[in-house]
């Protein structure tokens, strides 16, 4: 791995490290990567360890004190993203418009960022030697695309004809100690019904080297023009699936009695249903696979709302930005939570999605210039007299950037609205703008409770 730079005062710098230089291995352990690296540091018992490496073909070698990774003082080259090979027949990236950010069209199928990142892997391209590798460095938990169990449909929904038998993958790496969460993209008429029912039934036998099964509906856009036509999850095929789910949430149980098998909060809402309770996630596996987002959400506001009861906001008024689908859930419990703050009022504005299509409408997949579109207008719903207006932060990627490349300056830009924020915190940003008006905020209560304890790992 080659070092790109070296902190200044580090113990590398010391040692005589330099940009240019060639990592080979730690004390006998050959890294190839960061999570080698990782392996390697971390799991030694010693003071020191020694790095290995060449400068321009001649080895060398330096000792350094045993620290964090991220201690070392090393900035080494990313890691090469392993691609995934599979035509997946609801392939999101497949359903994109042409022209975006390249970044955008990238397919992973990366067992390493399944294991550091949470992304989902299909194992179709996994060699003996990455087997080894994930048990030989205990790469647990990874994250599986399993989508049915029975092979020749998988393979159908995979695009691949050569992808490997999935239990014996999964056997493989759950009888090696390394638990596997795992997700279901259900494609009605495909792997529904009673393929859907045989397939958790296969996972169920896992044991507990399943960790979880998140089921999710089959997302689609309107840009599909050349691929497979599939139909959408409506509202009798979400309730057979949540009933499914229901039934099977008390025949794969962890350790602790909790369910396994968790439905996407989507499909409740297509279904008409009530999303479950919070305390029916346990420690929420699969949050970030929109399987009780809704619930978490309602928790945070309520806690963080706390801080705004005995606040008179001065008739400020808040305008939220979101997604069709869940837009009434966050109404209500934004007027739940808020209805003790005197002199504030909270409008929610569900945004259509223009940009792939009317069928998506969760609120990170919004574009900017749907949300322009929708400030700009002057309906019922208009934020136009908003003090504020709150945009959904997971709309906007880590560089600040929406679907279609827009900026927030370039949304206030195009509204001629200064007041419009990205929140991933709506209570704190509101708080924010009521500071900046000089209305004077009282400490937050005390509590012994925070949301973080329903995680533990």
């Amino acid at each position: 791995m080659k070092v790109l730079a070296v902190d200044r005062g580090s113990d590398a710098e010391r040692a005589g490290l330099r940009p240019g230089d060639e990592l080979v291995a730690i004390d006998d352990q050959p890294v190839g990567d960061g999570i080698d690296i990782a392996h390697a540091v971390g799991w030694s018992d010693e003071e020191t360890v020694t790095l290995r490496f060449a400068r321009e073909g001649s080895p060398r070698e330096v000792v350094l004190p045993t620290l964090r990774p991220e201690e070392l003082g090393l900035t080494l080259e990313p890691d090469a993203v392993r691609t995934c090979g599979n035509r997946c027949v609801f392939c999101f990236i497949d359903q994109l418009p042409r022209g975006l950010r390249s970044s955008l069209y990238l397919k992973d199928g990366d067992y390493r960022l399944s294991f550091t990142c949470g992304n989902y892997v299909t194992l179709t391209n996994l060699t003996e030697a990455d087997y080894r590798r994930v048990l030989d460095q205990r790469l647990s938990p990874l994250y599986v695309s399993v989508h049915t169990t029975d092979d020749a449909i998988r393979r159908r929904l995979l695009g691949n004809p050569d992808a490997p038998a999935i239990l014996e993958s999964l056997r493989r790496l759950t009888d090696g100690g390394i638990r596997v969460h795992t997700q279901i993209v259900i494609c009605p008429g495909i792997n529904d019904g009673e393929v859907f029912e045989r397939t958790l039934s296969d996972l169920a036998s896992l044991g507990d080297g399943l960790a979880s099964v998140a089921v999710v509906p089959v997302g689609l856009t309107e840009h599909r023009a050349g691929l497979p036509e599939l139909a959408a999850v409506g509202a009798s095929e979400a309730l057979d699936i949540v009933r499914a789910v229901e039934r099977w949430g008390g025949g794969a149980l962890s350790e602790s009695g909790r369910p396994k098998v968790f439905a996407a909060d989507e499909l409740y809402l297509v279904a008409g249903l009530d999303v479950p309770a919070y305390d029916a996630y346990g420690e929420f596996p699969q949050l970030e696979n929109g399987v009780g987002m809704l619930r978490w959400f309602e928790q945070e506001l309520r806690e963080s709302a706390r801080r705004l009861r005995c606040v008179d906001a001065g008739g400020t008024r808040v305008a939220v930005i979101t997604g069709t689908l869940a837009a009434r859930f966050i109404g209500d419990a934004l007027d739940d939570a808020l209805r003790k703050t005197e002199g504030l009022t909270i409008t929610v504005v569900p945004v259509v999605n223009r940009f792939l299509g009317e069928t998506v409408t969760v609120a990170g997949l919004l574009a900017g210039n749907d949300i322009v579109e929708t400030l700009k207008a002057n309906g019922p719903e208009s934020p136009a007299d908003a003090d504020l207006i709150l945009l959904p932060a997971e709309a906007f990627n880590t560089d600040g950037l929406t679907l279609d490349g827009l900026t927030l300056d370039e949304i206030r830009t195009s509204t001629g609205r200064d007041q419009i924020e990205a929140a991933s915190d709506i209570v704190a940003s509101i708080e924010e703008h009521l500071r900046r008006r000089g209305t004077r905020l009282a400490e937050p209560p005390r509590t012994g409770h925070t949301t973080n304890e329903h995680l533990e790992g």
